[in-house]
């Protein structure tokens, strides 16, 4: 079976900051797409709970994903039906394909949720962005998993 890869690009916001969502609870956060590939982040952790997975991808990847992948795979059906058709139209048995089925719409990611508030770990040194309500008072770090507090 051969393999295939979809590319999807996720937008950065104005400040270079990739939307994230935690999957425990539902948590909206940003990173850098810097951050997120660098060696030096082992895991990410969720700002509010604190818990660490390997998905904290926002439903409109997901969805987009989803659709690609279902798109592809109705069209390489299609495609096997059709090549069956005409490799077996001479034969006894008829077989016609007629594929009237609807693409899934692949719509685009947009950046957004622009209400998050830049702040900067005080124990990794880097800058995420977080909900006012936790810069405010304290979270972790989604970089190293440090608990952080509001010194004001």
């Amino acid at each position: 079976m051969e393999e295939t890869h979809f590319e999807i690009r996720i937008p950065c916001d104005d400040d270079g900051f990739i939307l994230l969502r935690c999957p425990h609870c539902d948590e909206l956060f940003k990173l850098t797409a810097e951050d997120m590939e660098s060696d030096e982040t082992l895991d990410i952790y969720c700002p509010s709970c604190g818990l660490s997975d390997s998905n904290f991808l926002t439903q409109d990847v997901i969805d987009l994903a989803l659709a690609k992948a279902s798109n592809y795979a109705m069209d390489a059906i299609t495609q096997q039906l059709h090549a069956f058709a005409k490799k077996n139209s001479s034969s006894l048995i008829r077989f016609e394909v007629k594929a009237n089925r609807e693409r899934e719409p692949e719509a685009p990611i947009r950046a957004a949720i622009e209400a998050l508030q830049i702040v900067t770990c005080h124990d990794c040194g880097r800058e995420v962005k977080v909900s006012p309500a936790l810069a405010m008072s304290a979270y972790t770090c989604p970089l190293c998993g440090i608990g952080q507090f509001n010194e004001r």
